[in-house]
């Protein structure tokens, strides 16, 4: 048996505290797959692992791997663009070398761009060089097809497994909520996840701030990088004029996921660009109903809303009313809540991993 049939690595190779390819590669590991670590997009490492390693899997945008990020605009936008075309030159010759490439589209376009042509190239490359490509909805799928150009037969729909029963029980809600200082009888919205400016804290915090629900109660929890330390800053000072907001800043540990949101009713992605969410798919496994934009996906997770409310992308008068709308009927949404958990017990590892090992090993 060839020795890379069974191996593969990932790119990029460091990533952040979701437990996403974790899952996904332990899966994978009972379907036969070995994953390898230190993985380096170069032509020394390319050469010195081409007898071993079988596939190159990408995850998300490949930004990471041309974007120049120093100095003004036209130096950024310059540097990468022959950061591109050094990245054209290893995809090239992976290939050259019989690698497999696999790259798994979580979104066409990275948050923060230098330059959306530059992206756009890139992602057309790196579609085109791939020898398998992956998305987790169709909404996705649908929106490789039109802004990079694929074949929709080329692209096939792998849904991403569930987080359910990830994070380990915490605590009693009232004991939570107590350390909290929440009320126990507060409907208490979560926004959860790292700080970052796509998130659109600045509108969730805007529609919150116009909210007339005196018992209502927000919860902003997640990690503030260096970079975005102006974002914490925000919340902070939305919670000194607002009694009802609750600031949670910091790398969660995972023992404190589950109970957080357990403490909660709904969960709040106020985020418009429509792309995968693991908060959202996190929401589900927790049983918790969301507050999310009316996207294309976000309307296929949901199951057209049944799990959820849904508002206009951007649009913070929406947000506000939806909240109101969510909270207005706890029954409701603790059905919700009910509806979002059987979505996500149709999501599976076991199953991702499944199609995803048939897919790179077909010829």
């Amino acid at each position: 048996m060839d020795p890379r049939s069974t191996r593969i690595v990932h790119f990029p190779a460091e990533v952040d505290v979701n437990p996403y390819t974790r899952l996904l590669y332990g899966a994978l590991a009972r379907h036969g797959f070995e994953l390898v670590p230190d993985a380096e997009l170069a032509p020394t490492w390319l050469w010195r692992y081409r007898r071993t390693v079988g596939f190159l899997h990408f995850h998300w945008t490949p930004n990471d791997l041309y974007e120049w990020r120093w100095g003004p605009a036209p130096l950024r936008v310059a540097g990468s663009s022959l950061g591109l075309g050094w990245f054209a030159v290893r995809l090239r010759l992976a290939r050259l070398l019989g690698y497999r490439i696999v790259w798994t589209v979580h979104e066409v376009y990275p948050h923060v761009s230098a330059s959306r042509r530059l992206d756009r190239i890139a992602g057309r490359l790196l579609a085109r060089r791939s020898h398998v490509l992956m998305a987790h909805d169709r909404a996705t799928a649908r929106r490789v097809e039109t802004e990079l150009g694929v074949a929709a037969t080329t692209i096939t729909v792998v849904p991403v497994g569930s987080y359910a029963g990830v994070y380990p029980p915490g605590r009693a809600r009232d004991a939570v909520r107590e350390e909290l200082a929440v009320p126990p009888d507060a409907f208490v919205f979560l926004a959860f996840g790292s700080m970052k400016p796509y998130k659109r804290l600045d509108l969730l915090l805007e529609a919150f701030r116009w909210l007339d629900l005196p018992e209502a109660r927000l919860l902003v929890v997640g990690n503030v990088r260096e970079q975005d330390a102006p974002i914490g800053e925000a919340v902070r000072v939305a919670a000194e004029h607002d009694p009802r907001i609750t600031p949670v800043l910091g790398l969660v540990p995972d023992e404190r996921v589950a109970e957080l949101f357990d403490a909660s009713d709904a969960v709040v992605l106020s985020r418009a660009d429509g792309w995968t969410s693991s908060v959202l798919v996190l929401a589900l496994g927790e049983g918790r109903p969301v507050v999310a934009a009316r996207t294309s996906l976000y309307e296929e997770l949901t199951n057209e809303g049944a799990a959820g409310w849904l508002f206009e992308p951007g649009d913070a008068g929406s947000l506000r009313e939806t909240l109101a709308a969510a909270a207005a009927d706890p029954e409701l949404a603790r059905e919700k809540g009910i509806a979002a958990a059987r979505i996500a017990a149709r999501l599976s590892w076991e199953k991702t991993a499944e199609l995803t090992a048939r897919l790179l090993l077909a010829r």
